[in-house]
């Protein structure tokens, strides 16, 4: 009865693994990248919100648009590059039409 179990055992551990390997580590990924992605995004519309205080001069819009970036992208990229500039101008860009519609 031992050794059949530990057959069963033996068997299993592999399609376990292949369960886990396949299925839920990707799942992880998915919901950890999600996560990430909303914590940029709240940064950002926390950064055009400062932006918006700290260049308070008419026709100062590339002035913040630089600040939120360059803010953006030294807070989460600084030891590995995680979001790119041009997803940070696209997350900036709807922080800023979602603060005008409110």
């Amino acid at each position: 009865m031992n050794e059949q179990l530990f057959n069963i055992i033996s068997l299993l551990i592999p399609v376990i693994g292949a369960v886990i390997t396949g299925f839920l580590i990707p799942y992880l990924k998915t919901k950890l990248s999600c996560a990430r992605t909303d914590e940029i995004a709240r940064w950002t519309a926390k950064a055009v919100e400062a932006a918006e205080v700290l260049f308070d001069l008419p026709e100062s819009g590339e002035e913040k648009r630089e600040y939120v970036v360059n803010f953006i992208d030294n807070m989460f990229n600084s030891r590995k590059e995680v979001i790119t500039r041009d997803q940070i101008r696209i997350l900036l860009e709807a922080a800023w039409r979602q603060m005008n519609t409110h």
